[in-house]
């Protein structure tokens, strides 16, 4: 019985590490650790250690500056099982777990990975195939929400809107981090509503794109809607922009929008306009002069809007002020909100993350007059705001926000090209 570490990527790509007895294994930048790479910037020191005791793995984050992966999930410690994948700053590792040939395979919980009593255990284990199994403690756990395909185990709530809550779970055969968003109908939706709801989720299943969250599968469970979506472990624009030392920058401003504008851009192309762009649906991760940008919700804001009878969506100053950011061409049909209502949604938001104000004065979301001021003030100059934001980038932002459609951007990949001469300037 034995484990392989294998480097799958990283200066010592396609070396392997073999385990056959209880042992340590540290990586990071120092020379006195196992696995050392000195040139990798984004490791700390001693940035994490796994200890074997075949088949059990244990893996410990050391308290690194920029973390460890499992799984693409950041974690502190977590028991691994064969197939994990590891990541930590240029390098990426695979787990192997290897049971000794001619043995009863011991089960483990497809939660925890805690070995089963020994009457679960199986002889030709490779044959007969995995055995599902969840141990005690994952069961209650399990109890603690909302039911769920058996498929997946929810390990905690992440966050709450105006379309539901939603969950960081794991899917169990494969181990893999998912974010499942609930979404109850607040009425008796029709048959015809939800036919054509799924429908337009299904086809979401082929918006394939780095920048965009991507879809994977939706369950209706008791009434009740719950979409399988990729676990991105960032912020939300606003949280990471206020959990920096200081204002955004124009550089790492201008990088969100490339990537933002990136993501609309592939989606106009192929048939598709969000609709609801905006802050709180633009996550952010990494670090403060080199964010990196995914685009979620993409299509619900429109479906649940033509679909009577869901939760959430139905009035003005919705979802946190989601009226701050949609342009006037939205306001007056919301259905037939074109391209350049996405351009305009993504000046609005670079607008609001430079300078923690809508482009409006005085303007507030939850006023009565508020769509009133979108469709007749002029936008404030975001350099009375930030006076260190160059001309060429506030003009940028202007045109984005100009009233009528053809005024705007001709298309999001033209204001992308626009905005990247001020990636990485100070």
């Amino acid at each position: 019985m034995k484990v392989d570490l294998e480097v799958t990527s990283g200066p010592h790509a396609g070396k392997v590490y073999h385990f056959d007895r209880h042992d340590t294994f540290v990586v990071g930048r120092s020379s006195q650790v196992q696995f050392s790479v000195p040139d990798d910037g984004f490791l700390s020191r001693n940035h994490f250690l796994i200890e074997f005791n075949p088949p059990a793995c244990l893996l410990r984050d050391l308290g690194s500056t920029n973390g460890t992966k499992v799984n693409g999930l950041r974690v502190e410690t977590v028991k691994l099982r064969n197939g994990d994948q590891i990541s930590a700053g240029g390098s990426s590792f695979v787990i192997h777990v290897e049971e000794s040939s001619g043995e009863a395979a011991k089960v483990r919980c497809m939660g925890c990975g805690a070995v089963a009593p020994i009457e679960f255990w199986v002889s030709g284990f490779g044959e007969a195939g995995p055995v599902s199994w969840l141990c005690p403690a994952c069961q209650a756990h399990r109890k603690d929400y909302p039911r769920t395909h058996p498929d997946y185990l929810i390990d905690r709530q992440i966050g709450s809107g105006g379309m539901g809550s939603v969950y960081l779970a794991h899917h169990l055969p494969s181990n893999k981090p998912v974010a499942i968003k609930m979404m109850t109908p607040s009425v008796a939706a029709s048959e015809r509503a939800k036919l054509r709801f799924e429908r337009e989720l299904d086809v979401l299943k082929h918006l394939k794109y780095p920048k965009i969250v991507e879809f994977y599968d939706v369950f209706d469970l008791d009434g009740q809607y719950q979409l399988i979506m990729e676990y991105v472990d960032g912020k939300n624009a606003l949280a990471w922009v206020s959990s920096l030392s200081g204002p955004l920058s124009v550089s790492a401003g201008a990088s969100i929008g490339v990537q933002l504008l990136s993501a609309l851009n592939h989606a106009h192309e192929n048939g598709y306009v969000h609709r609801d762009v905006k802050p709180s649906n633009l996550l952010v991760m990494g670090q403060p002069n080199h964010p990196k940008v995914k685009l979620s919700d993409f299509g619900l804001a429109k479906s649940f809007r033509d679909n009577a009878g869901f939760a959430g969506l139905t009035h003005q100053g919705d979802i946190g002020g989601s009226s701050g950011f949609i342009s006037p061409d939205h306001i007056r049909d919301f259905r037939e909100a074109k391209e350049p209502a996405d351009i305009y949604s993504a000046g609005a938001t670079l607008y609001y993350l430079m300078s923690g104000q809508y482009p409006f004065f005085n303007f507030d979301p939850n006023r009565a007059d508020s769509y009133v001021m979108i469709l007749e003030h002029p936008a404030v100059p975001l350099r009375a705001h930030r006076p260190d934001v160059p001309e060429g980038f506030d003009k940028i932002i202007r045109k984005a926000l100009e009233k009528h459609p053809s005024m705007r951007w001709k298309s999001a990949a033209a204001m992308a090209a626009a905005l990247q001469a001020f990636v990485g300037t100070p």
